[in-house]
Formats: C-alpha cells, sequence, structure tokens
C-alpha cells in the first residue's frame, strides 16, 4: 500500500465528478417521475424510475419554467440534461435541460379506442344535441377563475348583448380537474339551484396535450352528455379537440368564440328585427290596399240590386211569418172557442186577449222590419251608385285598377269607364281619346 498514491477525499470526489460529468453529458433519459417535489424557490427535484433502478433528477425554476408540461408523480416522461454529482453526500443526478411527455402515442392509442367506445354507446349522436338558446338569461360558464379565459368572455358578452353569468370555478389541468368538472356540470343542473342556467360554457385555455386530457376523462363527456342544460365547448384554440368537443351539443373553436355563440349581436339582431316589422308592416298595407280596391271594383258596384234582392227576401220571411202565426192563432182560436161554449168565464176573457195579443206580435213584427229598411236605406244612400247617378263615373285600367290621377292615366293606352248605367271602354290616340 506504500506504493499506491493517496487521494484525499476533496480530490477524488474532484476527479469522479469530472470523469461523470465528462462522460455524460447531452443524455436522453426516459422514466417515471417519482417523488416529486417544488419547493418555495421554484426548482423541481424528483427521481426517474424503471422497473430496476432509480436516478435523481433537478430541474432549475429558469428551466422549469420554460417547459410545455406540468410534472406530476406518476408521468412518463423524456429528459434532457446533463449527469452532475453532488459532492457533499457522495451521488449523482441528472440535471434537466428539457422534459417531453413519453407517452403521447399510447395515450393517443387509449383516447381513439375510448372514443370508438363512446361513438358505439351513442354519445356522440346528432339526435343527443340539444339546440342553443338565441337569448338566454343565465349563461353558467366552467373555467377557472383566473386568467385571461374568464375575462375575455365576460368582456364578449358584455360587449354583444348583455347577460347575467354565474361561474363555478375549477381546475382547468392536474389530476383533480377532472373530478371538478363533473362536480359542476352536475351542480348547474342540480335542482337545487336557485336559478338554472340556459346554457352552460366549459372552457379553458390553450395548452399542450397533456394539459387537455381531463377533458378527454370518459367521466366528464358521460356528464357533458346527462346535462339537461345545452353545453358549449371552447377547449384550448382551434386545432385543439378534446372527447367533450364530440359530446356537447355546440364546439367553439375558443372561449371567445363561444361567447359569441352563446348570445347574439345586439345591433344586427335589431336591425333584424326592424327589417321584420318593416316587412310586415308592408304586409299589412298592402293587404289592406287590395281590400280597399276590392270595395271599389265593379264586384260591389251594384250594391242597390244586393240590397233589394235582400229586403224582397226579408218581405216574403216577414209575410211567411205573419201567415204562419194567423194560421197558429187560428187553431188556438177554434181551440179556444170550444172551451168558451163550454165555459162563460172564458167567453168573457179570451176575445179582448186574443186581440191584445195580435196587436202586440203585429206591433213588434213591423218595428223590426222598420229597422231593417232603415239600415238597408243607410246603406243604399251611401252606395257607389248613388254617386255615379250624380254624373261621376269610375276609371280603372286595362287590368281593372283604379286610375286616380291624370298622371295615373297617362300610362294606360285604354281606360274603363264605369257609369250608373253600364261600362264603355275609351282608347287614347295622341291627345284625343276615342269611344270604341
Amino acid at each position: 500500500m506504500e506504493d499506491m498514491e493517496e487521494y484525499t477525499v476533496s480530490r477524488l470526489s474532484n476527479l469522479i465528478k469530472r470523469a461523470v460529468e465528462q462522460s455524460f453529458r447531452g443524455v436522453l433519459v426516459k422514466g417515471e417521475i417519482s417523488g416529486l417535489k417544488i419547493p418555495s424557490a421554484g426548482h423541481a427535484y424528483f427521481v426517474l424510475k424503471d422497473a430496476e433502478a432509480v436516478l435523481g433528477a433537478v430541474c432549475w425554476k429558469g428551466t422549469l419554467q420554460k417547459q410545455k408540461i406540468k410534472l406530476e408523480n406518476g408521468m412518463e416522461v423524456r429528459c434532457f440534461g446533463n449527469v452532475g454529482t453532488y459532492q457533499q453526500q457522495s451521488n449523482y443526478q441528472l440535471i434537466v435541460e428539457r422534459i417531453e411527455h413519453s407517452g403521447v402515442g399510447e395515450l393517443l392509442k387509449q383516447l381513439e379506442e375510448r372514443r370508438r367506445k363512446l361513438t358505439a354507446e351513442g354519445l356522440f349522436d346528432i339526435s343527443r344535441k340539444k339546440p342553443i338558446p338565441v337569448l338566454p338569461k343565465l349563461i353558467g360558464i366552467i373555467t377557472s377563475a383566473t386568467g385571461a379565459v374568464i375575462e375575455d368572455m365576460k368582456h364578449r358578452i358584455l360587449q354583444r348583448f348583455p347577460r347575467e353569468i354565474l361561474l363555478w370555478p375549477v381546475a382547468v389541468q392536474g389530476t383533480e380537474a377532472s373530478g371538478q368538472i363533473v362536480a359542476a356540470i352536475e351542480g348547474m343542473n342540480s335542482d337545487k339551484m336557485a336559478r338554472r342556467p340556459d346554457v352552460l360554457i366549459v372552457a379553458r385555455g390553450g395548452g399542450s396535450f397533456e394539459e387537455l386530457m381531463p377533458f378527454n376523462e370518459e367521466c366528464v363527456v358521460r356528464a357533458v352528455v346527462a346535462s339537461k342544460i345545452p353545453i358549449i365547448s371552447a377547449i384550448g384554440h382551434e386545432t385543439d379537440t378534446t372527447l367533450i368537443d364530440f359530446a356537447a351539443d355546440l364546439r367553439a373553436p375558443t372561449p371567445t368564440a363561444a361567447a359569441e355563440f352563446a348570445v347574439p349581436e345586439r345591433v344586427k339582431l335589431q336591425a333584424t328585427l326592424n327589417g321584420v316589422f318593416s316587412q310586415l308592416n308592408s304586409v299589412v298595407l298592402s293587404n289592406l290596399e287590395k281590400k280597399r280596391l276590392f270595395l271599389q271594383s265593379n264586384k260591389i258596384l251594384n250594391i242597390q240590386g244586393v240590397i233589394s234582392v235582400k229586403v224582397q227576401c226579408a218581405d216574403f220571411a216577414f209575410d211567411r211569418i205573419i201567415s204562419i202565426m194567423n194560421n197558429c192563432i187560428a187553431r188556438r182560436k177554434i181551440s179556444c172557442a170550444r172551451l168558451v161554449v163550454s165555459s162563460p168565464v172564458l167567453r168573457d176573457s179570451v176575445g179582448p186577449l186574443y186581440q191584445k195579443l195580435r196587436f202586440r206580435f203585429s206591433s213588434v213584427l213591423e218595428q223590426c222590419r222598420n229597422q231593417f229598411l232603415l239600415a238597408s236605406a243607410a246603406i243604399e244612400s251611401n252606395s257607389y251608385v248613388r254617386i255615379l247617378q250624380k254624373g261621376f263615373a269610375f276609371v280603372e285600367s286595362e287590368k281593372f285598377q283604379p286610375v286616380t290621377s291624370v298622371a295615373d292615366a297617362e300610362k294606360h293606352s285604354a281606360l274603363n269607364l264605369t257609369f250608373s248605367d253600364g261600362h264603355i271602354r275609351v282608347r287614347r290616340i295622341a291627345s284625343q281619346v276615342d269611344l270604341f
């Protein structure tokens, strides 16, 4: 041993450190994260393990903030970095510079199998989709209480058409997110709610494939399908797709777009209503004009003849009623006469009673007749024929449309003139008018 070189602990540690760090620079290690700790300083300390060994690892705060995934225990990852040593404890560890998920391919396979299973159950059928209300009174939003998503949605709804908003805050990533999202959907649908929203929006901003995983969970998909309230999904960016996008009643490419789908734009809605009202008003006025023209047309010009027919019918009816009543009274009179012969008391009372009854009936009947004739005379005095009898004529176009001005008359080559005793047709030739 006297011939052997002697090392101090520090010197040997430094030599080992140099050898290890020079030999294992830029290595890529695959393993499962375990024992993850992130102290207040912001550095991440964890262990990478497989079935046979473990390797300590550290990711400094600045590097950790640049990573696209959130570290969690049990996550399968690939870490790129350098092997370093910690001389105070005589151990080595991986200094991580980049982390990526190593199980994306496997996760995609699992998601595809899950999608096929739920599709086979009919959970994504279009027939299950519920219509989104045009103008909801209360909008329920399920998302994180902090961040730009909720603020952007509130601002957009206020800008388009102000509505009441009910926020149910949840975690939108991590192991607890799926359970909270399910609880929020069920809670919004609960009968215990003082006011149940008319529409729900489940939303979160963009993120990595792993961060969006809670919205691919089967329990979340089933909660969306079971919701009695229509649901709009707004997960990530337009290129991101999750399973609840298939289950929701409407998919929005972004949370801001979901706010636009939930409420109409007030200005455009007002313009549409104004257009409909104008169209309806035009139709009503057009129908009124058609009725006016119909009343002025030749179809009811001969109102006197119509009234005369009705008066004649009424005369026949009155005569028939009087005849029937006289027959009835005559029959009753014979019966009464028989009673009168047998009863002196009736002989003295029936005669005056009969005369009084006949007079009363005739009076009422004549009063009704006079009222009818007065009404008929009033209608007849206002008839168009009366006006024509005073020397006026009713002018119509070739298509029997009323002509009310000289300018209107000059537009037609021929006109129809209606007088009180008949019709003639005239044709315009230059400045002259020929009869034909």
